[in-house]
């Protein structure tokens, strides 16, 4: 059974059957599709992995992997999105954990990283009528754990799988031709860099990330590429995951992905000269981890798993703010991995495009976001949830706390209806139990010293 969900906006109030209400701030769900037939993987019991986009005459389309193949919708009026075509995987089932794609031209290639696979290209100019696959072969390599293509050189680069690192001229789209196998051809490389998790390339040079340590590379000859710089030394350095870099190639952000860590971003305009800027993050958990950060203009998207999507504006990256959030995992926080997996934050409309490995794909507005920003309003320094609710909440600060604490839940007359002076967080949370309290508005006053934090609160009084 398809599951489909169409969310009306009104006066920033969202609205529609079947509504997939979660919490959030500043960020409202256009659109969201979760196919309950697709089987999830033995491993994370995912049936969704990554997530891309794809513009063509006007027309928007997201395109989304799953344990079956690749699915893609035309998202050209999010509300009233609709699949339009879906490309069955070399390899399909529970099996599958990871599925990887990116776009050149008018062309989708797709990898996955379990068992016998095949590259797979699509011709995608005659959407939204049919997306046709032009190539579909495991001549070069089976398997890949990413792809990464450098558009203006035509080349595309594959991390992981069975062949490694390996370099790929798309002077002609259809028919990729090898260029490099870095295990293979470089004998230095292991020792150097060794395997390469995931990257971000533009102009001929690679930023890797390959475990323990991030390395800046040229390209520019594929044949003797040249390590210009690299990161093995940097708060709260664990598996390094993935990276993005800002468009003037000053800003990278790196992302971890070890449970606890938060993001990082540096100055790389001299890669010999990496400079550590600060760190960045949800800390609702001790288990909160990221996934897959993106940059765009001075907006960073992440997918951070079971925290779901979150923006900030780096403009100034030494003092990053919190624009928005969206929980698209509604479950308990875990030490496994689960929740959002993937961002595509370039659509021309604006829109943000989110995979949820367990819940599909999400199509975001973040207009109120950018408004907050413009307008210079802050966003609220505490976060409660559930948001509305008949009983328990649990209330999270979103700047830093210190000292003794009183909670204050005040009543819609200005009456203190509930109050709470805990000792500490309690993973990042304090909980009250709201529960025989009327139904109405009210507000929650944190008193921490000098500071003072509030946010609303709606109680639906009891069930």
């Amino acid at each position: 059974m398809k599951i489909f969900r169409r969310i009306a906006l009104l006066a920033g109030i969202t609205f529609g059957p079947a509504s997939f209400a979660q919490d959030s701030l500043n960020v409202h769900l256009l659109y969201h599709w979760d196919e309950d037939t697709i089987p999830g993987s033995a491993a994370f019991n995912n049936q969704y992995d990554d997530v891309w986009g794809y513009v063509q005459g006007g027309s928007e389309y997201a395109i989304i992997g799953s344990s079956l193949g690749t699915h893609l919708f035309d998202v050209t009026d999010a509300i009233n999105a609709e699949e339009v075509a879906f490309i069955p995987g070399a390899v399909q089932g529970p099996m599958l954990v990871h599925r990887d794609m990116k776009t050149y031209q008018h062309y989708l290639y797709i990898v996955c990283d379990e068992g016998p696979g095949t590259l797979q290209i699509v011709d995608l100019q005659y959407l939204p009528d049919s997306a046709v696959i032009v190539y579909d072969s495991n001549a070069l390599f089976t398997r890949a754990h990413n792809i990464f293509i450098d558009t203006l050189h035509a080349r595309l680069y594959t991390c992981g799988g069975n062949s490694g690192f390996g370099v790929y001229d798309l002077a002609d789209p259809e028919q990729p031709v090898e260029l490099l196998i870095a295990d293979q051809d470089l004998p230095w490389w292991n020792n150097a860099i060794g395997y390469v998790h995931d990257m971000y390339a533009r102009d001929n040079v690679a930023y890797l990330n390959d475990q323990d340590a991030m390395h800046i590379v040229s390209f520019t000859d594929p044949f003797s590429p040249v390590i210009l710089g690299s990161l093995t030394n940097y708060p709260q350095a664990g598996y390094d995951h993935s990276g993005w870099l800002n468009d003037d190639g000053t800003v990278y952000v790196l992302a971890d992905e070890t449970h606890g860590n938060d993001l990082k971003l540096f100055d790389v305009t001299d890669p010999t000269d990496i400079q550590f800027i600060d760190t960045i993050g949800v800390e609702w958990s001790v288990n909160s981890i990221p996934h897959n950060p993106l940059i765009n203009g001075d907006l960073l998207h992440v997918s951070y798993y079971y925290d779901g999507y979150w923006l900030w504006d780096i403009s100034d990256p030494g003092n990053s703010q919190v624009l928005g959030y969206y929980d698209t995992y509604p479950e308990p926080t875990g030490t496994s991995y689960k929740g959002a997996w993937g961002v595509y934050p370039f659509l021309p409309s604006g829109h943000v495009l989110v995979s949820d490995m367990q819940h599909g794909l999400f199509v975001f507005d973040v207009d109120q976001a950018l408004t907050a920003r413009e307008h210079e309003l802050r966003p609220p320094d505490l976060r409660v949830w559930p948001n509305p609710t008949s009983g328990p909440v649990r209330i999270s600060p979103l700047v830093g706390v210190g000292g003794p604490t009183t909670i204050r839940v005040i009543d819609p007359a200005g009456r203190i209806a509930a109050q709470l002076r805990p000792r500490s967080l309690e993973q990042g949370a304090w909980t009250m139990d709201l529960t025989g309290l009327p139904a109405g508005v009210y507000v929650v006053r944190v008193e921490c010293g000098a500071r003072v934090l509030h946010h609303r609160l709606i109680l639906t009084g009891a069930p």
